[in-house]
């Protein structure tokens, strides 16, 4: 079983979003799409099996991570995600838009960590140009860990798609 960590921007930004809304906001998020439904994604779990391909278990992150009451919601997100990182066999990066500052953060470390990670680029914000956007954190994450591998899409679909037809990694 695959044991996959997602990363990426949500579709609705956190100021919209309120625990009565939650599930109808994220519910047309790329999370909710891979994993089958929503409230998976929403809600800190151990891992779910994701609907369309039972060789991968979707094991973070989550909207709402578990919560440490002695540490403040931002130091507690940032320690579930690392472990849910430590635990993952595969990084899915998704910078197919701007701004993804936790998602950058998240493949260098997985990029120390030594974790497969398959970082999914749009050629028109991503280019190793020094005007491209997130050149500089994915070549450093190629330096630290030769397991990277940076695909080039149109859509959100395709980083699906791959997703669905995992069979190992």
């Amino acid at each position: 079983m695959i044991k996959l960590f997602y990363s990426g921007t949500y579709k609705v930004r956190h100021e919209f979003i309120n625990k009565e809304n939650v599930l109808e906001m994220l519910k047309d998020d790329i999370r909710s799409k891979i994993v089958g439904n929503v409230k998976d994604t929403v809600y800190a779990s151990n891992g779910v099996v994701i609907k369309n391909n039972q060789n991968v278990m979707y094991i973070g992150g989550f909207y709402y991570e578990k919560q440490d009451k002695n540490k403040s919601v931002c130091e507690n997100v940032v320690s579930e995600e690392l472990k849910q990182i430590d635990r993952c066999d595969l990084v899915v990066a998704n910078l197919t838009k701007y701004s993804a500052i936790a998602s950058i953060t998240e493949i260098v470390y997985a990029a120390f960590k030594q974790k497969k990670i398959v970082i999914f680029c749009d050629p028109k914000i991503t280019s190793y140009e020094i005007e491209g956007e997130y050149w500089f954190p994915i070549l450093t994450c190629k330096q630290l860990n030769k397991n990277i591998e940076v695909k080039f899409i149109n859509n959100e679909d395709e980083i699906i798609n791959y997703i669905n037809e995992l069979k190992e990694i």
